[in-house]
């Protein structure tokens, strides 16, 4: 019997399936222009986690997966440039999957605050 005969649950990925998914995934996601991983994800029948886990489970997959990420803002961003989606939307989409802000730390400069000594000293002094 085989160790994983019956079991479900058992691993199905490979290095070399995981490279395909990613690849197929990208080829999706330029052609069809998606804006989204998630959409990506549903186009290639699965689940928007699945590129964290594979990433994750294969080093590998790391570049694929910024590859896929930086298209799908890519196109995000000339969608919204176009006006072919809200922009609102877009904008929703760049700051929450993609790190955009438009705020400016202009105080500590991304820096970690400590806080300031104060010394006392008597009226004598």
């Amino acid at each position: 019997m085989a160790i994983n005969e019956g079991n479900k649950n058992a691993e199905k990925w490979t290095l070399e399936d995981a490279v395909l998914f990613f690849e197929s995934s990208l080829k999706i996601c330029k052609e069809k222009g998606l804006d989204f991983i998630g959409e990506v994800a549903v186009e290639m029948d699965s689940y928007r986690d699945i590129y964290t886990y594979l990433k994750g489970k294969f080093k590998e997959c790391d570049k694929l997966y910024k590859r896929l990420e930086q298209q799908c803002e890519t196109n995000c961003f000339s969608h919204g440039k176009k006006g072919e989606i809200n922009t609102a939307m877009a904008i929703v989409n760049l700051k929450s999957n993609h790190g955009w802000t438009d705020r400016v730390d202009n105080t500590s400069k991304g820096n970690e605050l400590k806080p300031a000594t104060v010394n006392f000293t008597s009226n004598e002094d």
